[in-house]
């Protein structure tokens, strides 16, 4: 492979909070003359009472105290009883000037928002749209940061104004620093969405990548504390061997897959490299290789364009409207945040397109009472037929689980086996084909209904409870469209990307 092969792309969920601040910021602006004026003369004299500052400017009392309260507001004096001197604050102005004549600013006082991660507290600019679903892995906070978050987000309000500055129009060039916070409040706990990609290099190594803007904003601690998690949340199962690569190439008679199968382990990179680099091995005259997840946006586009030619009758085969089924594979890295949601989407719009009520059905393996925890990892926008199976006793997911099948019934199928990787059994690479012959629809047909047929058939999740359809009993009244037989597929020999 001369560049890298993506084959997964998952979000993770960093933890983020979001608080109410309110504080007394320094303004780079000079101070009115008579303040500054003030000022000098309580650095000169100390501490002075309420009446001989009255009588020095000739003030009225109300006058006097109007100008030491709004002086206190600024945090310039303090006010103790009968007297007032200078604050702490506006003594370390004298100071770092080395001279009794330092250039004072405008103290005022603002109310702000401001979004912080919960590692690093870094400051983050405002996280807009839906609050993070089960989709994403969520990645975990210390205990201690999340018991103490209102009391960091302060220190680091102080500490990292100048980058919280730097995302404010209106504060970038004349914000001089924070005086003091007066009050800060959690609004919302949340999580970032952060994207890593997984690909295979040229030679067959894994490379993770993680999303380039975050990388560029974030410091070295949360940039470690990531690339932890995610090493973290790959699984630990050991795999021996393949289980269930050779039913795989057998059911769909794939003898091109089954010549890189040695003994009990598959070589992936000779295969990667003869099929999909070099290119100089083919499958048969109406079937193409296929490579990484469905939902990877390339690979949605090439499945997105065959079920529009299908519905818009561009070739001879005519029109062809029906929904699409597509079973996932029983591993909990698969599906997971925002480009499996694009392409619910995306597939979802093709489908309805020209006001059709056809739909994308997900159909998953739940043991039962475990419904509710895949209903959360699936939930998407736009996703709204989601359908479970359910193992008999002593029954196993159908190949292992290592099984991804998309179905356009009697148009076009995507079979695809997740294989494991060297080096990190628990990470896997899905490697198949995007077929028409008719007998790969018939396989992957058969194939579908064994696993959701009869007694397997569990129920359809409901996402709401404005969900007010009916409850199917079978998966004949669950999925009506893939209810056929006697498949006519009118298929015309050539390949449809």
């Amino acid at each position: 492979m001369t560049i890298p092969s993506e084959f997964n792309r998952i979000t993770f969920g960093l933890p983020i909070e979001t608080f109410r601040v309110e504080a007394y910021i320094a303004l780079d602006e000079r101070l009115p003359v008579v303040t500054e004026f003030v000022l000098r003369l309580l650095r000169v004299c100390g501490r002075i009472s309420m009446a001989a500052f009255r009588d020095y400017f000739g003030f009225t009392d109300s006058e006097a105290l109007s100008v030491v309260e709004s002086l206190t507001r600024q945090g310039l004096i303090d006010l103790m009883d009968d007297e007032m001197q200078l604050s702490l604050f506006a003594i370390e102005r004298f100071e770092e000037s080395g001279s009794d004549h330092p250039r004072f600013n405008k103290v005022e006082r603002r109310k702000d928002t401001v979004t912080f991660d919960l590692i690093s507290f870094t400051p983050l600019r405002a996280v807009r749209g839906e609050l993070a679903t089960d989709n994403i892995i969520k990645l975990s906070a210390a205990d201690d940061a999340v018991g103490e978050s209102r009391e960091r987000a302060r220190l680091a309000y102080r500490q990292r104004y100048p980058e919280i500055a730097s995302m404010r129009d209106e504060l970038r060039d004349k914000s001089y620093g924070v005086h003091s916070v007066e009050d800060i409040e959690s609004k919302r706990r949340s999580y970032l969405p952060i994207p890593v990609s997984f690909s295979l290099d040229q030679d067959g190594q894994i490379e993770r990548k993680i999303d380039e803007a975050f990388e560029r904003a974030a410091p070295a601690e949360l940039i470690q504390f990531v690339n932890e998690q995610v090493t973290a949340s790959v699984p630990k199962t050991v795999s021996l061997g393949t289980p269930g690569l050779e039913e795989f190439i057998e059911a769909f008679d794939l003898k091109l897959m089954a010549q890189y199968l040695r003994g009990k382990k598959f070589d992936l990179a000779g295969y990667m490299a003869d099929v999909h680099v070099a290119k100089n091995v083919k499958y048969p005259k109406g079937v193409d290789s296929f490579y990484g997840n469905i939902y990877l946006p390339d690979n949605v586009e090439r499945v997105a364009a065959r079920i529009t030619d299908r519905r818009e009758g561009k070739r001879k085969h005519g029109k062809l409207l029906t929904s699409l089924a597509w079973l996932t594979p029983d591993y909990e890295l698969w599906g997971r945040g925002e480009s499996f949601a694009r392409a619910v989407a995306e597939l979802t719009n093709a489908l309805k397109n020209g006001g059709s009520a056809d739909a994308l059905y997900m159909l998953a393996n739940a043991e039962q009472g475990q419904e509710n925890e895949v209903i959360s990892r699936f939930r998407v926008p736009q996703l709204t037929e989601l359908h479970f199976s359910r193992p008999g006793l002593n029954e196993g997911p159908l190949m292992a689980g290592r099984v991804e099948l998309m179905l356009y019934p009697t148009g076009f199928m995507v079979a695809l086996y997740h294989v494991s990787l060297p080096g990190s059994s628990g990470l896997w690479a899905p490697i198949g084909i995007i077929s028409s012959l008719p007998k790969h629809l018939d396989t992957a047909h058969k194939l579908i209904q064994g696993v959701m047929g009869r007694r397997r058939y569990g129920k359809r999740a409901k996402f709401s409870q404005r969900d007010d359809r009916q409850v199917p009993a079978t998966f004949e009244e669950g999925c009506p469209f893939l209810q056929y037989s006697g498949l006519n597929h009118n298929w015309d020999g050539e390949i449809e990307d």
